[in-house]
């Protein structure tokens, strides 16, 4: 992880937590047990002791904790979004360059809880918590709020937010609550208890408070922390008591009994020091201009005097924000001249450390408005590169209230809206920085301004007034401009000739212009974006070849870069030109990569283009029902954002699909919705071409006309579509019976699409038009364009076939198999033995128990720990055993456990037991049961579990073994019945290598030696027999023994 400053070191460290504080056990163990819940929301005014508590529960848990400090800065979802990588890279190493938000910098935030939720997933097992503090501060940041819903709606369960503040944080908290992952905290909660009182005096003070006194401030101060601290009783000091009717005046407080009782160079160190929002002591003796600010910053640690700080070397302090806000005011009111010097040092040195934010904050509260901009106008790109767009909306309103220009800001924010597609927004923000601009900005300041009004004109089919803005950057530019406003200006140009003209050749001259300027430079997400352009508008012009080149040269950047949207972008344009070459599985693999970024990248338009191009696909490939389904996903998308151009492409190509099965009922219907979206009396060649597939049959001649007016405006048409219409017009007059104008025209056709590689139109049109291939084998049957087209038909049926076979073989769901007699396996598709021993044991209990209630599992594993203790092991366990064998594994319905009996289940136990019921159940001297008893026998593979000595596992363990040395009793029984007096002895001794003391065993082994004639072998195991019952247990042998053995040896 990369040296972070004072500032971000800070806030992804927890303060100390010593033992001159009191440890509220009470408070942590409920914290333990919520645990499974997803959030934990802490809510109370200052001085309820909520970041103490944190504090607590973080020295006192077992259980990886990430810290993040919020401030102001962080409604800023980016830095939110930094602060958190960098606590959970802290924490965790091995997630270390994992996320890159400098590669995620354009990523909505609700994308980019999705990824910080995949690499949490993929990269970290372990139950944790992530303490979000202050978060109140972050309520009115829109942004903020959407990442951190979208990441407890997709949370993982190993993890656990604890969001703790003045206000409760505003997210969906009635879906959290209505899913039971819920838990909180008030006032009421945080509230101290006498007893809590009466630890507090004696930890903080050494006093000794008596239970009434206790009462008293309990009385006085409704249990509220910092009033019973003010109130001076718990510390000894020599203050008056005061009630507190419901909370105290805060700062006159302070001001008369805290500050006030300090020594004069203590008071006047807490005043100057307040400038800094965190800070370390050579800061403080940098701006303060001193030599022992670490004596001092320690002082106020060991007083209590409302400072934490991290333990971490340097460490680093902060006051109580609303102390800091009484301090601050104190100072502006003493010597406000002072603290505008103070805080004007602490700007720059905060700016030198790379701490920009709080530096243009502190300039501008010090009045220095103009520095203030200057470091914002400075800094603006940098943050526009970064993603952090939200600094910069808050910067430009802080300017905009005192009247200070900032145009690069706002400049930077147009670039934002431009990139979100918020035109009206870009429209505001470009007019901002227009009358900011005088007559001494600087010439590239001035042509952006016009670069950016061409934009808006673009995105609003105002062609003309693109063009007239395009012209003034031009002459603003001269030869002089930067090359990226240069290449701005090429790229306005070329969407300008492609838009509005469809002349392609044009916008392509001018966007490889745009690109060689662009060769060689650093510049890399300007040249992916000219790049994809320039693939673009040559596909447009047939050159397949050559776009399907330039798409990997931007694919190769892109994934350089990380970005997700330009990545489903360019997965998407890699998939199409895949499937125009026939490449139809790389296609589809190349579709699914698309669709994952585009989900990444939470851009539903983005979605919709991918789902698109995959239902064209199956539909070329003969799957209907694949791509009905996928069209009717894509169009629902399409609608949702209200996109017309792609809702028209989604009902011609579903009208498309029913005309090639033989709907044309169907198709018709949905071509009619697409004619509803056209403007009245022009219809928009792609449904030109379609109406003309539908009626080809009924009006041949009208469709020859139209398809020939279309072909005549070139520049109207790009290669797909003349394809089409090439095909369309060829049909129409084989229709119509001119064999030879028809011959002409298939040829005609096929030598277009050789040239501008759609052949993949043809084959797709000519799979499901029997006349047309004969007629094209009858007429062009050597052309070497309708062999390639022919073979495509061939590799798309062989294609649709693997694809219907794989989408049918599904496999059945994977074996769990528990393995505990004689060992202690789990495999399940995988192996436990990496899991933790006591997940493992968990396992075995519910498989052995079945349903459990969670009280039952909590006493029976942890019966020594606290409850809340108990409920967050008990969710860790749970959480371990789902990851390694999946979610559905363990079902928790209501307060009950239990293993998912849909899951096939092998337990050997179960096997066991199963066979000695069948054994059990044939009555002595059944021909089958030898048989069932060797088999019962032989399915007991040793002790229960030999790893665990639970309470649990020592009772079934020995249960088990008795049915076991029952079984064996009987086969050896069995055996001397058959007069098998040796394979008697053999299965006893098994028994008694388990129970030696048993009698009935014993007799049975005496008498089975009897009958194989062993006298002295007899002697031998009785002598050896009494000697264990008289050393072991003081006993001697039974009676019926005693007799069995003289009978024996007489």
């Amino acid at each position: 992880m990369a040296k972070l400053d004072s500032v971000l070191r800070h806030a992804i460290t927890a303060p100390t937590f010593d033992q001159t504080k009191l440890h509220r056990d009470r408070l942590v163990d409920e914290l333990h047990a919520d645990i499974p819940r997803k959030l934990i929301a802490i809510a109370a005014p200052p001085g309820y002791g909520k970041t103490t508590l944190l504090a607590d529960f973080t020295a006192h848990t077992d259980l990886p904790v990430c810290w993040v400090r919020i401030t102001e800065a962080d409604r800023d979802v980016l830095r939110f979004a930094s602060i958190l990588n960098n606590s959970l890279q802290k924490r965790f190493r091995r997630i270390k360059d994992a996320i890159d938000l400098e590669k995620l910098f354009s990523t909505p935030p609700e994308a980019l809880a999705h990824i910080f939720a995949e690499v949490i997933d993929a990269n970290i097992s372990n139950t944790f918590v992530i303490v979000l503090d202050d978060i109140h501060l972050i309520n009115s940041s829109k942004s903020t709020l959407a990442f951190i819903d979208t990441l407890l709606e997709v949370l993982p369960e190993q993890v656990t937010l604890i969001a703790a503040g003045r206000e409760v944080i505003e997210v969906s908290l009635a879906r959290l609550m209505a899913a039971g992952d819920l838990g909180g905290m008030g006032p009421q909660d945080l509230a101290l208890t006498r007893v809590e009182i009466i630890d507090m005096a004696r930890i903080q003070s050494g006093i000794s408070l008596t239970e009434d006194h206790a009462d008293r401030l309990l009385d006085e101060t409704k249990g509220w922390i910092t009033g019973l601290i003010l109130s001076g009783e718990i510390s000894g000091k020599d203050i008056p008591s005061l009630v507190f009717e419901a909370r105290p005046m805060v700062y006159e407080y302070l001001a008369s009994i805290v500050l006030n009782r300090q020594p004069d160079d203590l008071r006047r160190f807490m005043l100057d020091s307040s400038v800094f929002p965190v800070m370390t002591a050579d800061a403080c003796d940098e701006v303060l201009k001193r030599e022992d600010s670490q004596r001092y910053l320690t002082r106020l640690l060991r007083g209590g005097l409302f400072v934490s700080a991290t333990n971490e070397s340097p460490r680093i302090y902060e006051y109580h924000p609303q102390f800091r806000e009484f301090l601050l005011a104190s100072s502006r009111g003493a010597d406000p001249k002072k603290l505008r010097t103070l805080q004007i040092r602490a700007a720059k040195h905060l700016a030198e450390g790379g701490s920009i934010e709080q530096a243009v904050e502190l300039y501008f509260n010090a009045g220095d408005q103009q520095k203030a901009a200057r470091l914002a106008e400075k800094y603006a790109e940098d943050l526009y590169d970064r993603g952090r767009w939200r600094t910069l909306e808050s910067w430009a309103e802080m300017m905009r209230d005192v009247d200070v220009a900032v145009p690069r800001v706002h400049l930077n924010l147009a670039r934002q809206y431009l990139d979100q597609g918020n035109i009206d927004r870009m429209e505001e923000a470009v007019l901002h920085a227009d009358q900011m601009l005088d007559s001494s900005a600087s010439k590239a300041d001035q042509a952006l301004v016009e670069l950016h009004q061409a934009h808006i004109c673009i995105r609003r089919e105002q062609y003309s007034e693109a063009e007239e803005a395009g012209t003034k950057a031009e002459s603003i530019l001269a030869k002089r401009g930067s090359r990226f406003l240069r290449v701005s200006l090429l790229r306005t140009r070329a969407r300008i000739a492609a838009q509005r003209d469809r002349n392609y050749e044009v916008a392509l001259r001018e966007i490889q212009r745009a690109v060689k300027l662009l060769e060689g430079t650093e510049s890399l997400n300007t040249l992916a974006a000219t790049l994809l352009d320039e693939a673009l508008y040559k596909s447009a012009l047939g050159l397949t070849r050559e776009a399907l080149a330039t798409s990997l040269r931007v694919h190769e950047i892109l994934l350089k870069l990380g970005n997700p949207l330009p990545l489903a972008g360019s997965f998407n344009n890699l998939a199409y030109l895949a499937h125009l070459q026939g490449r139809y599985q790389e296609a589809l693999e190349l579709y699914a990569e698309g669709l994952k970024y585009a989900r990444q990248g939470a851009s539903l338009r983005h979605e919709a283009i991918i789902l698109f191009g995959q239902a064209d696909l199956f539909s070329d490939l003969n799957l209907a029902l694949q791509a009905a389904e996928l069209y009717g996903q894509a169009l629902t998308i399409a609608i949702q954002i209200d996109d017309p151009e792609w809702i028209r492409y989604g009902c011609v190509q579903t009208s498309v699909l029913h005309r090639r099965r033989g709907g044309n009922s169907l198709a018709n219907e949905w071509l009619s919705r697409a004619v509803s979206l056209d403007e009245k009396g022009s219809l928009s060649p792609i449904v030109q071409i379609q109406l003309g597939a539908l009626e080809v049959e009924i009006r041949p001649k009208h469709v020859k006309d139209s398809m020939e007016h279309l072909l005549a405006g070139e520049a109207k048409l790009d290669a797909s579509w003349k394809t089409k219409a090439y095909y369309i017009k060829a049909k129409s007059e084989l229709t119509i019976g001119s064999l030879e104008a028809a011959g002409t025209s298939i040829t005609e056709t096929l030598d277009w699409a050789g040239a501008n590689g759609t052949e993949q139109l043809l084959a797709g049109e000519m799979t499901f038009d029997e006349e047309m291939r004969s007629f094209a084998r009858s007429h062009a049957g050597k052309h070497p364009v309708l062999a390639l087209i022919l073979r495509r038909i061939e590799a798309m049926r062989v294609v649709s076939q693997q694809y219907q076979e794989t989408i049918e073989d599904v496999a059945p769901p994977d074996t769990l198999t528990m393995l505990g007699l004689g060992q202690t396996r789990a495999l399940g598709g995988q192996d436990a033995s990496e899991l933790k021993p006591l997940a493992r044991e968990v396992l075995f209990f519910l498989v052995d128990c079945g349903q459990v209630e969670r009280d039952v599992l909590l006493e029976s594993f942890w019966p020594h720990h606290p409850p809340g203790r108990q409920v967050a092991n008990l969710h860790t366990a749970i959480y371990s055993l789902r990851r390694m064998f999946g979610k559905d594994v363990i079902l928790h319905e209501g307060t009950a456990y239990s293993v998912n009996l849909e899951i096939p289940l092998e337990y050997d136990v179960e096997r066991f037991e199963r066979a000695a019921d069948v054994a059990a159940g044939l009555p002595p001297g059944d021909p089958r049961r030898m048989f069932a008893l060797t088999e019962a026998i032989n399915s007991y593979g040793g002790s229960l579990l030999p790893e665990f000595s639970s309470d649990w596992v020592l009772e079934r363990r020995r249960a088990l073994e008795l049915r076991y040395l029952d079984l064996l009793a009987q086969h050896a029984q069995e055996a001397m019945m058959r007069d098998q007096p040796a394979r008697a002895l053999q299965t006893l001794r098994q028994a008694l290598e388990i129970d030696p003391y048993r009698d009935d065993t014993n007799m049975h082994f005496l008498e089975a030696l009897g009958r194989l004639g062993r006298r002295s072998e007899v002697v031998e195991h009785y002598q050896h027999y009494v000697r264990l019952l008289s050393d072991e247990l003081g006993l001697d042998p039974p009676d019926e023994v005693r007799e069995l053995y003289t009978r024996l040896i007489s």
